[in-house]
């Protein structure tokens, strides 16, 4: 067997979901509950019924790329060759590792807390990497500064996700502009690898900038899975200058061929109209107020989240070294299921990541049963 795999550890969010029982609440899966609109589904259908499921181009259908890139306002709004079409958006990070990387020399910095398949990516592909944590007293506040002194002559991508899974945090402009500014004026190109899958899903009065339109040298990797509830359907994609996309392409076409044409249909739908990745927001806008005024009633230490559907629970003391044995107490005597915050880095100890996607009766039921746990 490959001893690589070896050193890789399974998801302990997995395997922490793994152990729910009938009758436990989750609180951990990112995994929405919303009912999809049948109306792509049923188009996608009907196409496949006048022509049948052929390949598409490697890179995935010229329209459906087209249309992605408009939707980010890629470079002039159509170009299809700023983006490649994968299986899910965790392919996506995979081929803009393996496209733009060089194992022999180069670096890669993930800002922490961080999802958990970016430094597992790393490994997998044998591409040195470190992290650089944001403050955990500060809220995990995005600090662009922090990020530029943690780089070396070597550090060849950085890697950030916002809105951010597990913290909720939204990169601000101001923090996006200070580290574009910083990385310009370093010999390069320095990669920015940008998890956008959350995109659609804020909070805040804006929606939130990508570092694409403040950083030629930027790749984002995006999906359906969470804004549309379509976690099924692995559809995603990676967007970024032409070359290093037609790279990325060429690993996606051994890897994958193409991403399956039925998703792909469905996804044209999709996008046909705008506001239809936006549709879930003001779902989730509403269930963020419930969580807020819970979480106060019940006097828990809760960051309050910008975007994405994850907050971040600090742990009451006797806890604050073990959040595995937090969650895993949490599951064996108070039936809720939880992610602990060391599953994404070691600035995630002392915390508990919860996600709070679940019917508002079980996410009322769940914080108070956190809330009987941490002042028990």
């Amino acid at each position: 067997m490959n001893p690589v795999l070896d050193g890789i550890a399974p998801s302990i969010i997995r395997a922490i979901n793994a152990r729910k029982r009938p009758g436990d609440v989750d609180l951990g899966m990112g995994e929405p509950t919303l009912r999809l609109d049948p109306r792509p589904f049923e188009a996608a259908t009907a196409w496949v019924r006048e022509h049948g499921c052929p390949y598409t181009p490697n890179a995935g259908s010229a329209e459906l790329r087209a249309r992605i890139a408009a939707y980010h306002a890629f470079a002039d709004r159509g170009a299809a060759e700023n983006v490649c079409v994968t299986v899910g958006s965790e392919e996506a990070l995979y081929l803009a590792l393996k496209a733009v990387v060089d194992p022999a020399r180069d670096e890669v910095l993930i800002v922490e807390p961080c999802y958990l398949a970016y430094p597992k990516l790393c490994v997998l592909e044998g591409i040195r990497h470190r992290t650089v944590a944001m403050d955990p007293e500060d809220g995990f506040r995005p600090d662009a500064a922090r990020v530029l002194k943690a780089m070396r002559p070597e550090t060849r991508m950085i890697v950030l996700n916002s809105p951010n899974n597990p913290t909720g945090r939204v990169w601000p402009e101001a923090e996006l502009r200070a580290l574009a500014d910083g990385l310009g004026d370093r010999p390069g190109p320095v990669w920015v690898l940008s998890d956008e899958v959350y995109r659609e899903l804020y909070f805040t009065d804006a929606p939130p900038v990508s570092i694409s339109a403040l950083w030629p040298h930027s790749l984002v990797a995006g999906s359906l899975s969470k804004s549309n509830a379509l976690t099924g359907l692995r559809l995603g994609w990676l967007l970024g200058p032409a070359d290093a996309v037609a790279a990325a392409t060429r690993v996606h076409q051994l890897v994958n061929t193409a991403a399956s044409t039925f998703s792909q249909m469905v996804g044209m739908e999709v996008f046909a109209e705008a506001g239809n990745l936006a549709a879930h927001r003001p779902h989730y806008a509403e269930r963020r107020a419930l969580l807020a005024g819970w979480m106060g009633e019940h006097g828990l230490d809760c960051l309050p989240p910008e975007g994405a559907f994850y907050c971040m629970v600090r742990l009451p003391e006797r806890w604050a070294a073990d959040s595995l044995g937090a969650a895993e107490a949490l599951l064996e005597r108070h039936r809720v299921v939880t992610t602990p915050g060391i599953a994404f880095g070691a600035s995630g100890e002392g915390w508990l990541r919860l996600s709070w996607v679940a019917e508002p009766d079980a996410l009322r039921t769940g914080i108070a049963r956190i809330a009987d746990f941490f002042h028990g």
